[in-house]
């Protein structure tokens, strides 16, 4: 049986469950149009002496997903309110108290998703980590860290990654330097204390972008060492909701896949492409299992792009992060971007 066949047939399994659902499982999409706005989350990591979160500040990304269901649901990207959080772990018991809606995002874990009672659904991207390294240090890839010395946070995930991850790559132990402060690594770093320092790459591009005048100084190594996803997150009890997430992140990346943007998203209602026509309501697709019109999906292009434009607005190269594509490419162009196919229900 073909790939897209048994995705085809995975698709029309979820939605009917969905469908079959939506009047003891619609809960939230209730509570959200009787709100008449949505309740979103997003962390910005602040606490400098946090060991619990390893992602950078990807609020501005978890935003423009909040935008996008508050378009799908209520037909307005500008009928939400967005709750900042300072740390993960505080998120999560935002969420689980009912407090907000969805919670964009998160790194995907079962035993902590057990004890919150929340779902992972899929990934808005992939984090990892890497090294940010001086660009006048001679350092271009892993293996020039051999004998140079390597920053990280006592006691953190990435003091973890050094030992298991990174030292068996070179042919000579590198020095470590452990802080148990980020502020007082980062000092380290500009000084020239340390050759380089890892952790998360979004975490990296966040601290690289705090140095203004000596930014091009510095730059992320292309190599990662982990993959680490970055996830929405809403409570386990609502399936047609957690579908619906699901389906914001993939439909945004089927959007980039098939051409579709902000820009022309209406004007391509009218193009020949059946797997486009569905994708923005011109042909009746699974809006009805969601709870949400037809062309919902085309609201949330509306407003904020398809995937490959939030993702350069907001981390990319037209952002102070200035991060390449990498692993966050579409699956069809090398990366682990990917979307359950978008084909008629049989």
């Amino acid at each position: 049986m073909r790939v897209s066949s048994v995705l085809t047939a995975f698709l029309a399994a979820v939605l009917l469950c969905a469908a079959a659902r939506v009047a003891q499982a619609g809960q939230t999409i209730g509570a959200v149009r009787e709100a008449g706005k949505l309740a979103c989350g997003v962390v910005t990591d602040e606490d400098d002496y946090s060991e619990a979160d390893t992602h950078g500040n990807l609020s501005a990304l978890g935003a423009d997903f909040c935008r996008a269901v508050a378009a799908e649901v209520l037909g307005d990207p500008g009928k939400l309110v967005i709750h900042t959080m300072a740390d993960e772990p505080g998120a999560l018991g935002v969420l689980r108290d009912g407090k907000i809606d969805v919670l964009f995002g998160a790194t995907p874990n079962p035993i902590i998703g057990e004890t919150y009672g929340v779902r992972y659904g899929a990934p808005i991207f992939y984090d990892g980590a890497g090294l940010l390294v001086s660009t006048q240090g001679g350092i271009k890839t892993l293996a020039d860290l051999s004998h140079r010395s390597v920053c990280f946070i006592n006691a953190s995930p990435p003091e973890h990654i050094l030992y298991d991850q990174l030292e068996p790559r070179l042919a000579q132990p590198e020095w470590r330097f452990p802080y148990t402060e980020r502020g007082e690594m980062e000092v380290a770093l500009v000084d020239g204390h340390c050759d380089a320092m890892i952790g998360d790459i979004s975490w990296l591009a966040n601290v690289r972008s705090a140095f203004h005048a000596q930014i091009k100084r510095f730059t992320v190594l292309p190599e990662r060492l982990t993959i680490d996803p970055f996830s929405p997150v809403t409570r386990v009890a609502d399936a047609q909701w957690n579908a619906l997430i699901d389906w914001t992140v993939w439909a945004l990346l089927q959007a980039e896949e098939q051409g579709v943007t902000k820009e022309n998203a209406v004007a391509m209602r009218d193009s020949s492409n059946p797997v486009v026509r569905r994708l923005t309501g011109a042909t009746p697709w699974i809006g009805k299992a969601f709870d949400i019109s037809d062309d919902g999906f085309l609201h949330a292009i509306q407003a904020v792009g398809n995937y490959g434009e939030i993702y350069d607005r907001d981390v990319g190269m037209h952002s102070r992060l200035e991060l390449p594509r990498g692993r966050n490419e579409l699956a069809s162009r090398g990366g682990l971007m990917w979307a359950l196919p978008v084909e008629p229900l049989q």
